[in-house]
């Protein structure tokens, strides 16, 4: 995967102002030129160290043809973290799963639309965030503004980790839909669209729904969803999550969710 091979994602090493760029430029040559960095200022204690620091969270946009004010979001986080012990983070995580996977999903979802000329009704918007790993903070800052500024964020969809699938038999592939108590309505619908356009089987269990980026969008009134594998990853947060233990088939049934609500909603 391309965002493996960066090195170390983590969000307080001093590459990461590097990555969010290469991400903007990679949408770019996509042919999103409405590619934007969006900066926010963070206070972060790490291993007793104190960090003042701007971080960057990346967002294309696809203007919608009819209601441009009114927006979709498909979102991702693309820092990484080691648990203690797993090495140093500053100076490599992989996290090819964790979560190039997600950022992988926007990527091709943005590809695919701009290469089928698809002009949606609402503006659809591919955000990657930073600083996940360290508490949700740059999709804490962006559904903040989005909340402040008054926008019409009609569904966020949150892809993480979502490529870890060790079973080869497709009928056993299960992903899990988190919703939140404002989005039952679209979970329903999800489920439909999952059933027709894909191999997946679905659970739905929330136990984990607060741990990601779709949470700060749901906790400003906003509908959002949480797609992940359902099997737990052994390589969460270590060195061995790479490219090769994740399973791209799976991966892609899983956005082919995201494409059908997408195109759903517009």
């Amino acid at each position: 995967m391309w965002l493996e091979e960066k090195g170390t994602r983590f969000a307080l090493a001093d590459n990461h102002r590097r990555i969010a760029v290469d991400i903007r430029n990679k949408y770019v040559r996509l042919g999103y030129s409405d590619t934007r960095l969006d900066s926010f200022l963070i206070n972060k204690t790490y291993n007793s160290i104190a960090y003042e620091q701007w971080q960057y969270n990346v967002i294309a946009t696809l203007e919608g043809s009819t209601n441009p004010d009114s927006v979709c979001i498909v979102g991702a986080h693309y820092d990484n973290i080691l648990k203690s012990g797993a090495g140093d983070p500053f100076l490599l995580t992989y996290g090819a799963n964790d979560n190039a996977s997600g950022v992988a999903a926007a990527f091709e979802l943005a590809r695919v639309m701009k290469k089928n000329h698809y002009s949606p009704k609402n503006t659809i918007r591919f955000i990657a965030f930073s600083s996940e790993e360290i508490g949700l903070l740059g999709s804490s800052y962006q559904a903040g503004k989005s909340r402040t500024k008054g926008e019409k964020i009609k569904i966020m969809l949150n892809n993480d980790m979502i490529a870890y699938e060790p079973g080869s038999d497709k009928s056993g592939w299960i992903v899990n839909i988190m919703d939140y108590d404002n989005s039952t309505d679209l979970m329903n619908k999800v489920q439909l669209l999952a059933e027709k356009y894909t191999v997946l089987k679905y659970v739905n269990d929330n136990s984990l729904n607060k741990k990601s980026d779709s949470y700060p969008y749901s906790a400003n009134g906003f509908k959002a969803l949480f797609f992940i594998s359902a099997s737990n990853d052994p390589n969460y947060h270590t060195l061995n999550d790479i490219s090769a233990y994740c399973n791209f088939e799976y991966c892609r049934e899983i956005v082919n969710i995201s494409c059908a609500i997408l195109v759903d909603s517009n």
